[in-house]
């Protein structure tokens, strides 16, 4: 089935609330552009009625995707896009990526390397992945293996776990050390995978990424098991700062240190919280559902955070949440600049690129890009964002 055909389906067979006045709102417009191609006599073929149907039908869909969508412009623009638009699938979906920068995607077919020419890289089987500072490896999981590769698949290193590994975090600084978790201990190799240095920082970690410190490549922060937030030295296992198991520390899910490495954000079930670097709550932002993703801009200024099924813009300063995206989420990233932030758009096969002033880029079909045995290819990072 056909990507046009399957919303003509989910618009016809899955009502929505209020679809009904949507529908009289939009019948003005339909009526409105049936009378400027109306025939010149009342006879009419069955061709050109079978016509006339066809735009009536694509015009009503694409009136009531816009009044129903909370999302507006990015899902009528989408469906219109897919009702106007020449075929275009000759061209590869991905290079419509804007220059600057890879983008990581991972399937159930393992982790690729998405490059803005619209090629692709398979890296390896990988559940998990991340990048290293500036793009020139990636770190992935495979089990119990941690696995170090090149953009163009090539295994640099290797170690093997006791048990299985998640949650690969590469140094921000230099990229002199890669920390991971195996099981519930929080561990420290070097990035050249040297074996000898892979040692044991903590055991009670919580399943959340560590993060780097962006100036230093031996300052990390964790969560523990019981919601404190541990911020230590990954030479010496010292603990350097320590937030209270506390409200609104509750549950947190995604750690990011802001530029200049004075600031702390947590992404919690329900909030995000700003701490400073002595592990003090300086800010609580309530988010309107249960938080899943974090993406922060690289200007440290604002974060982008999926919630439930929306993705908001959260300015770090204050204030409430705005509304960005409705829809299914699967991962999110900006650009190195800023500019633009990434969306994977589970529900309609897409990656959406939302960019100044409201514009959305749709890219089509990513899941035939990387095949479609994969399933979809969710996005894990932007090469060098920030």
């Amino acid at each position: 089935m056909t990507s046009a055909n399957a919303v003509r389906d989910r618009l016809r067979d899955r009502p929505l609330p209020g679809e009904a006045e949507a529908a009289a709102r939009s019948w003005p417009v339909v009526e409105a552009a049936l009378a400027e191609h109306a025939p010149a006599t009342r006879t009419r073929s069955p061709r050109r009625a079978a016509a006339r149907l066809a735009l009536v039908a694509a015009l009503l869909a694409a009136g009531l995707a816009v009044a129903l969508s909370p999302a507006g412009a990015a899902v009528g623009g989408w469906i219109g896009d897919r009702f106007t638009a020449h075929d275009t699938r000759s061209a590869p979906a991905f290079a419509a990526l804007p220059k600057g920068g890879s983008v990581l995607a991972i399937s159930r077919m393992g982790a690729y390397a998405v490059r803005p020419d619209g090629s692709t890289r398979r890296l390896g089987a990988f559940s998990e992945a991340g990048w290293s500072p500036r793009g020139l490896h990636v770190v992935g999981v495979e089990g119990r293996r941690l696995v170090a590769v090149d953009p163009a698949g090539t295994v640099k290193w290797t170690l093997t776990g006791r048990r299985a590994v998640h949650r690969p975090a590469w140094s921000t600084a230099d990229g002199f050390a890669v920390a991971y978790l195996e099981g519930r201990s929080l561990k420290v190799v070097a990035g050249n995978g040297d074996p000898t240095t892979d040692r044991v920082l903590r055991r009670d970690a919580a399943p959340v990424t560590p993060a780097w410190h962006p100036d230093s490549d031996r300052v990390l922060t964790y969560a523990t098991t019981a919601g404190a937030l541990v911020t230590l030295d990954a030479v010496t296992g010292r603990t350097i700062a320590r937030s209270p198991v506390a409200a609104p520390l509750d549950a947190p899910r995604s750690l990011a240190w802001l530029p200049g490495g004075h600031r702390l954000v947590a992404l919690t079930s329900h909030s995000l919280t700003v701490l400073d670097a002595a592990g003090a709550v300086r800010r609580t932002i309530p988010l309107p559902g249960v938080a899943r993703r974090l993406a922060l801009h690289p200007s440290g200024e604002r974060a982008a955070v999926v919630v439930g099924r929306r993705v908001l813009g959260v300015r770090l300063s204050g204030g409430h949440p705005r509304q960005l995206f409705q829809g299914n989420v699967d991962g999110i990233a900006w650009s190195q600049d800023g500019r633009r932030l990434l969306l994977g758009w589970r529900d309609a096969d897409q990656w959406l690129l939302l960019g100044p002033g409201g514009r959305i880029r749709a890219l089509h079909g990513v899941s035939r890009e990387l095949g479609s045995a994969g399933g979809f290819p969710r996005v894990a990072g932007w090469c060098c964002a920030g």
